[in-house]
């Protein structure tokens, strides 16, 4: 059984919050203090907000699914708002949010897990996706692949 598109994004960042949280618990040794934490925390969750919805809109604009489970329903390769800047917005506000949770946390450890979830994002959730947009819009995607760059 392979992962590719079996745990949904939202639930991944559940699970590596919860893993953060357990590792602050479990090595406070680590925990430093941070004057501004609560307004960077807050400033972090509003970007991640704006970035999401944003992303969001585009793909109702284009009347295309945004659903990560099922890629194959997608209707057309959304390349504009935010997707002309990077092809995974939606996923750069999910480590928007849990850049906030470290940052919450205070604790070196918590960091730790961002490099995991985006590998694990990439491996599990993001080259499928480009597997099946490569099938279902070989030479647009391809296009789009050349000009907009996976993460930033």
């Amino acid at each position: 059984m392979t992962l590719a598109l079996k745990i949904i994004p939202p639930i991944q960042l559940i699970i590596s919050a919860g893993l953060m949280y357990g590792l602050a618990k479990y090595f406070p040794q680590y925990h430093f203090d941070l004057s501004l934490g609560f307004a960077i925390v807050i400033l972090l969750i509003l970007m991640a907000s704006v970035i999401g919805i944003l992303a969001l809109y585009d793909f109702h604009k284009h009347q295309t699914t945004f659903h990560p489970h099922t890629p194959e329903k997608t209707s057309t390769v959304v390349d504009s708002g935010l997707f002309a800047y990077s092809r995974n917005p939606m996923y750069i506000s999910l480590v928007l949010l849990l850049l906030a949770v470290a940052v919450y946390l205070q604790n070196y450890t918590s960091f730790v897990m961002l490099p995991l979830f985006i590998w694990y994002l990439t491996q599990f959730q993001i080259i499928p996706e480009e597997k099946m947009l490569n099938k279902l819009f070989p030479n647009e995607y391809q296009a789009y692949c050349q000009k907009v760059r996976r993460w930033l």
